[in-house]
């Protein structure tokens, strides 16, 4: 047996040899890829277009309506937590409006979060400061 394991490897030895001496040398590495940059040529005449595949740029398109619902919704929520702290449980509510209300502003609106933002405060305010002032005049 140990007489065609050694024929069988002199047999690939001698395709390997045939198969490098018929193999077309060339000079210099840049020719290996020749037909790399065909599309180029052929496209002389033809318009620019962006590079950027379209899945990418729905994609990106579809993140950023995402970000930005989430951040209408949260200073929807945060609007809401301000009003109900005039009503309910003030600094609760105004510090919880006002957190709210910074993140919302953060994710893009800026109107209700700024509004949430200065009512849950004012309502904070107003409890801390003129509400003890009240009791300790009266």
């Amino acid at each position: 047996m140990g007489k065609y394991e050694d024929d069988y490897k002199k047999l690939l030895e001698k395709r390997s040899r045939l198969d490098t001496a018929n193999r077309k040398i060339v000079g210099e590495d840049k020719l290996l890829n020749v037909n790399e940059e065909m599309g180029a040529d052929f496209a002389v005449g033809g318009p620019i277009v962006d590079a950027t595949r379209r899945e990418e740029h729905d994609t990106d398109r579809a993140e950023r309506v995402d970000t930005e619902t989430g951040g209408f919704a949260l200073g929807w929520v945060s609007l809401v937590f301000a009003v109900a702290s005039w009503f309910i449980w003030p600094v609760l509510l105004g510090v919880t409006a006002a957190v709210l209300g910074f993140i919302a502003y953060r994710q893009g609106a800026r109107a209700l979060g700024g509004w949430a933002m200065a009512i849950g405060l004012i309502a904070l305010a107003l409890n801390l400061i003129i509400v003890p002032l009240y009791y300790a005049i009266t």
